[in-house]
This record gives C-alpha cells, structure tokens and sequence, in this order.
C-alpha cells in the first residue's frame, strides 16, 4: 500500500502530524472510537498543547488522513490514513504457539481430499481470527484433465470422478437416459478415457462437457453458469461473525447478509480480485472494503494470501470489522497458507485423488 502517492502524503507530514496521526489510529484499533485533542493530549504523550493537535488534526483532515465523525467532534483515520501505516499495523506477525500447535495438530489428520482441506483451513481462519475465513479453490477452466472415472450406481444413476492435472478432482452425479450395467459403465469410461489420452492438446472440462453431450446418453443437472461440474468451490466460514459485530443500520446489515449467503456473488468478488492484482504465492495483502467496489463490504478488510494450483490461482484468506487485530490475523494466513502450500506439495503425486485412497 506503500503507493507513491501515499508516500508524497507521507513526504509532506511533518513529525507531530506523523506523531499524532499514529496516536489516532492506535486509539482507533483499540478502542473502536473517535478521538479528539484533549484525550490525544492526556494518553498519547505527543508533547504539545491540546490548540496545538487541534490544528494539526486540522491539516490532517485536509489532506484526507483523518475524518471526523458525526457524533463527536472527534477524528477516525480514513482509509488513505490506513494505507499509510498498514506497515504499521503489521509490525509484530506472530502468532501464539498454542495457534500453531493447532493448525499442525488440524493438517497432520489423514486429509486425501483437497475439499477437505481446503474447507477446515476456512474453518480454522475463522475460529482462530474470531473474523471470517474464506479459501477460494483454484480455477480448472483451462486446466489438462488427467483422467475420468465412472462408478456405477445403479442402472440409470454414476458417479462421475474428474481427475485434473494438479490432482485437484471434481465429481458430478449424472443421470442415464438409457440403463447400463456396470460392466458397460467400465467400458463407457474406457472410452473416455482413450479420448482424453488421442486429444491433440489439453483436453479441459469444457472439451469433456462438448464430448459427453454429443453422446448424447446422459441427461446432465445443469450447474451453476450452465455448466455440468463446477469448475472451483469457495470455502465460506463465519460469515455471521461480519453481521453480529457489525455497526451498520437495519438495511446495510440484510443487504450484507443477502451477499454473504449468495456463494456464486461472493465467489465472483474474490475472483475478480485475484485476477486483476498481481499477486506474489504466499505473501500476505491487505485490501480494504472500499477498494472491492462492493458496497456491502465497505467497512470491512481483507487479509489474504494466493497460492497457485495447476495453471490458476487460488485464495486463502480472513474477513473483518477495519477495526481488526491486524497483526495477529497477517500472522495467521502467513503461517497457515504456508501449511496449506507444504501440504499440497507434499501430496502433489498421490494423496490427493479421490478413488484411488
């Protein structure tokens, strides 16, 4: 957040406003409320008479680092005065070594299946955090599919198993307009197979999609975007922690929960934001509400991390109130998206397919 235009805001403070602009947004953190001359004066140790804050909060509030609030003549930082310390805010990165014994203790449980992963990481954010966890599963648009496995059900009902290159797997029950056995359904697979093996180039999930339909023996539930198998999950963990806590009137507050409950619309947010910046695996970033252009999640931050799976990117990251710890919670993803990378390392060739456990 270090942008250069911050850091000419930064160039053209002086000292005591640098002083007292850190005083507010301490103040701020802990105790969630505005504050004024006087109380700055009294706890903060700056040195100079109360006037003297007054006009530098003055200058402060020009040049749109502070703000002050409708019910008190006190000041909050804005988010231009956030970006500016976020360094900061994140200075101390550590997290208790009871948390980590945690997480280790969650990872080291027998986990073959990348959902499974991936949905207990959101689980663990959110219950360490105290905020939201969200881990977004990378897209397999355009991934290679390494191969196809049919398990019969019964004569009109199979599974469908869709192993992809990076291991990661998707599985979609299909409906049969004709009655096979299960002998017909290993050969049906076969078939598939031999296909995906003689393609020219990568054979991705839409080729498979075109290829099943012009077979025309299975009769599809059609998914989200018109699409038989779901290309990437989102992980969704304590989405009420962002309502109950929150300062918003009646209607912000359903709006909020509307969004929160729609897992297509959220998913669309978090792709749309990995997909524009230029992220760095495993380096932690802060994005404010603001910045998604959403406004249900104006007054809430974002900490989160990418990591890369095949050809795409995923997310791993903690939704919150502004007012969060964020120290602890750039600790947490840090340390926690370095355990989700060294799992999905280590079970890259093998743990990670279903059916074959």
């Amino acid at each position: 957040y270090m942008m250069s235009a911050n850091k000419r805001k930064v160039l053209c403070m002086n000292d005591r406003e640098n002083l007292i602009l850190k005083a507010i947004i301490q103040h701020y953190l802990e105790y969630g409320e505005s504050v004024g001359s006087r109380t700055l004066e009294k706890k903060y140790n700056i040195g100079v008479s109360s006037a003297t804050i007054r006009n530098a909060m003055s200058d402060l509030e020009e040049k749109g680092l502070i703000i002050k609030t409708h019910t008190s003549s006190g000041r909050v930082p804005t988010n231009e005065g956030y970006k500016l310390y976020i360094d900061e805010l994140v200075k101390i990165r550590d997290i208790s070594s009871e948390e980590k014994e945690r997480i280790v203790k969650t990872y080291n449980q027998k986990m073959h299946q990348i959902d499974m992963i991936l949905e207990e990481t959101s689980r663990l954010l959110s219950r360490i955090s105290n905020y939201a966890g969200i881990v977004l599963e990378p897209s397999i648009k355009e991934e290679k599919i390494k191969k196809v496995e049919l398990i019969h059900i019964n004569e009109t009902n199979l599974l469908m198993v869709v192993v992809m290159d990076s291991n990661i797997t998707k599985t979609q029950n299909i409906s049969l307009k004709v009655h096979m056995e299960e002998k017909e359904v290993k050969q049906l697979a076969e078939f598939i197979n031999n296909e995906i093996k003689v393609s020219a180039s990568a054979f991705t999930i839409t080729d498979l999609e075109n290829f099943l339909m012009k077979m025309d023996i299975f009769r599809f539930e059609r998914l989200e975007e018109d699409k038989m198998v779901e290309e990437n999950k989102m992980f969704f963990d304590g989405g009420t922690r962002l309502i109950e806590s929150s300062s918003l009137d009646v209607l912000k507050v359903i709006d909020r929960a509307k969004l929160l409950s729609n897992p297509h619309g959220m998913k669309a947010i978090f792709t749309h934001l990995i997909n524009k910046g230029n992220y760095t695996d495993g380096e932690v970033n802060i994005v404010f509400g603001e910045d998604f252009g959403v406004t249900e999640l104006e007054d809430l931050s974002f900490v989160f991390s990418v990591y890369t799976l095949g050809n795409s990117k995923g997310v791993i990251g903690v939704i919150g109130p502004k007012r969060m710890e964020y120290s602890k919670t750039v600790g947490l993803v840090e340390y926690v998206s370095e355990e989700v990378g060294r799992i999905l390392k280590d079970n890259k060739n093998s743990r990670l397919i279903k059916g074959d456990e």
